[in-house]
């Protein structure tokens, strides 16, 4: 820890002595994690947590604002960042995200900090949002799949692991003692959905061709027929 002062007798905050060290450094030992604390055995994984490159946060000097030499920094380690950016979408393959997209018209729009906080279909108090293009694209999806307006609710995530946590939470909170039905080929985020919601979860087997084991699917049901079942479907 890093300290400036001590705490006095009557609750003050008081200075230290010229000669202490302010810079000494309390190192603490680090907590056990659950598996060492239950005993299990891990295996070591190399290179996890390893900084290969990072950039230094540092402190602003008094007279930065005099040089001009922090802005010069900042603007080369930009620059840098932006030439890495550039070479790596060259050479990507549209996998997780696809990059061949123009957001040139929505340029004039991105010095507006704009969010769509809390229910679309609920007026917000923050009026800096875009919620009536958010509801017509509920809208055309509801449209897509032949429902009616006033029988969905819905809104735009930011990625698809969202989408599984938010539907996911919906399935425990209706069914809160129901088991969580997946296809072991399912996406990571809804596996861990139900860690983080501390749901059973039943995986199922699936055949070379990676679509559901509808055998093992029927028989693990029939295991768990006193309970529920939240069913996860991938298309």
């Amino acid at each position: 820890m890093v300290g400036t002062g001590h705490l006095g007798a009557n609750g003050t905050v008081e200075p230290l002595p010229e000669d202490f060290d302010v810079t000494a450094v309390i190192k603490e030992p680090v907590p056990p994690t659950v598996a060492e604390c239950e005993k299990v055995k891990r295996d070591i994984v190399l290179g996890r947590n390893v900084h290969t490159l990072c950039l230094e946060v540092t402190e602003p000097d008094v007279d930065d604002e005099i040089t001009g030499e922090r802005d010069a920094y900042m603007a080369s380690v930009l620059s840098k960042y932006k030439k890495s950016l550039t070479e790596r979408t060259k050479h990507h393959l549209g996998y997780p995200y696809n990059l061949d997209f123009d957001y040139g018209a929505l340029s004039q729009l991105q010095h507006f900090s704009i969010n769509n906080l809390g229910d679309p279909f609920i007026e917000s108090n923050y009026g800096v949002h875009s919620r009536q293009f958010e509801v017509g694209v509920l809208d055309w999806f509801a449209r897509l799949w032949e429902i009616e307006k006033d029988e969905y609710w819905g809104y735009m995530t930011n990625c698809g692991t969202e989408g599984n946590l938010h539907g996911i939470l919906i399935g425990r909170e209706v069914l809160p003692d129901g088991i969580l039905y997946a296809s072991q080929e399912s996406h990571y985020s809804v596996f861990k959905a139900a860690r983080m919601y501390r749901m059973d979860c039943v995986k199922i087997a699936t055949l070379h061709t990676g679509e559901i084991d509808c055998n093992d699917f029927k028989a693990k049901l029939l295991l768990h027929k006193d309970k529920p079942a939240i069913v996860n479907v991938n298309i």
